[in-house]
């Protein structure tokens, strides 16, 4: 047996090592596909009146879940406790956020405050005492 003829019939049946040709045919197709790649991955433009229009949203239905647990019989105010903390959680978050975002809205600012105001005085009454 000839191994010599099995090497080169191996050899044979490479793919060509030609060179790519000089007009730069990968880099083109590269640069064109990471042009797409950055368009898809680049983040959206921050609406901040979105985000706090959202969070309040948030809070709103913290709000109407705690009405509704007050005045379920079934649930102690123990069980309500989390709730509380999380809307207190939830008002420091937007008051924080709407003090560097939108400062230039004055009726987006009244609606934080009087949604912080709102949920403050709920969760004040709640600690206080007012429901047992």
């Amino acid at each position: 047996m000839d191994i010599s003829k099995i090497d080169n019939a191996f050899k044979s049946g490479l793919p060509s090592s030609k060179k790519v040709n000089g007009d730069n045919q990968f880099k083109q197709i590269f640069d064109k596909t990471m042009h797409k790649v950055d368009e898809t991955t680049m983040p959206a433009p921050v609406d901040h009146k979105t985000d706090v229009i959202k969070q309040g949203d948030k809070i709103l239905n913290l709000l109407d879940d705690y009405a509704r647990l007050l005045t379920d019989p079934g649930k102690s105010l123990k069980d309500i406790e989390p709730l509380v903390a999380s809307i207190e959680k939830e008002v420091s978050l937007i008051e924080a956020e709407a003090a560097d975002k939108v400062h230039q809205d004055q009726e987006l600012e009244k609606f934080v405050q009087d949604l912080a105001v709102t949920a403050n005085v709920a969760a004040l009454k709640f600690h206080r005492g007012d429901y047992i």
